[in-house]
């Protein structure tokens, strides 16, 4: 099918299930290695991968947490990383079911082939859970928009979705400036164009064991070098982000598993579209491990 107006997700698409490492049923999402041995680990943690799904520009992805759990955080890898965007990575409740979407568009081509990840835990493990979301409005390139939870909750994840023909997401990401747990922020840029669309979601929740927000340093590497940001010794990745500076754009945005005692970090790449380096940074929204 064409996507004849790409400011609108005409089509969606339901990503397959597949096992996050080997052993797993095509179909069947495999429970974290690190889970086995970590009680303290939020109730029925679990990280699903989809795909890969190749399909139209513009096509919304989703994949869905089982049936009693909650989405906490999610993201996306494009596998054309020489002119993949990322123009969306975030969450939504349809009908009760908790899911992540990735939205994603291939330049100078129709189709865009890509993975996408979701982290769910079980609704009961995370009191006050709700997510708030900022509607999409047209804003300047590289504006920013943010999301903000309640008081007395903090940020456990968010996303964002960055809309319009040319439109890529330049930033998804927890606070911004430090010290300000209860935000999720993000900013789009217009590839051809001067504005863009930009919607914001947080996800929140009462505070939790072990929470901590951490972030990499703002380092310049060759456009896609694929960047991570690991929680301290004793906690993993719940969720997280990242983000591009000056006109860098972002290409992927995922958690990564380090291996069964580290459990999960934070991954991203960027591009510079008209350059061969980018700056880029990345967040892990972390929890008790062990």
């Amino acid at each position: 099918m064409k996507i004849t107006t790409p400011r609108r997700l005409l089509a969606t698409a339901v990503l397959a299930l597949t096992a996050m490492a080997g052993g797993a049923v095509p179909g069947q999402a495999e429970t974290a290695p690190a889970q086995r041995a970590a009680a303290a680990l939020p109730a029925g943690y679990q990280v699903l991968r989809g795909g890969p799904a190749t399909v139209d520009n513009f096509t919304r992805l989703t994949l869905a947490c089982p049936a009693g759990k909650v989405i906490v955080g999610g993201g996306a890898d494009i596998q054309s990383p020489g002119g993949g965007v990322l123009l969306g990575s975030f969450p939504s409740n349809v009908g009760g079911v908790y899911q992540w979407n990735v939205v994603a568009r291939q330049e100078k081509q129709a189709q865009v082939t890509t993975y996408g990840y979701a982290v769910c835990v079980d609704s009961a493990a995370l009191p006050g859970y709700q997510i708030v979301r900022v509607p999409a409005a047209e804003v300047a390139n590289g504006a920013s928009r943010q999301a903000t939870c309640p008081a007395g909750k903090v940020v456990v994840g968010g996303g964002a979705e960055a809309q319009g023909a040319s439109a890529a997401l330049r930033f998804s990401t927890s606070p911004r400036p430090k010290g300000t747990d209860y935000l999720w922020t993000a900013s789009g840029r217009s590839l051809a164009g001067t504005t863009v669309g930009l919607a914001v979601d947080a996800i929140c929740a009462n505070p939790i064991p072990g929470y901590e927000i951490v972030e990499s340093a703002a380092t310049e590497t060759p456009n896609l070098t694929r960047r991570g940001q690991a929680c301290p010794t004793g906690k993993t990745a719940l969720s997280g982000g990242a983000g591009g500076y000056n006109t860098a754009i972002l290409t992927s945005m995922l958690p990564e598993l380090i291996d069964a005692a580290s459990g999960y970090r934070w991954a991203a790449a960027v591009r510079e579209p008209a350059r061969a380096g980018a700056i880029s940074s990345v967040t892990a929204i972390c929890t008790n491990l062990t």
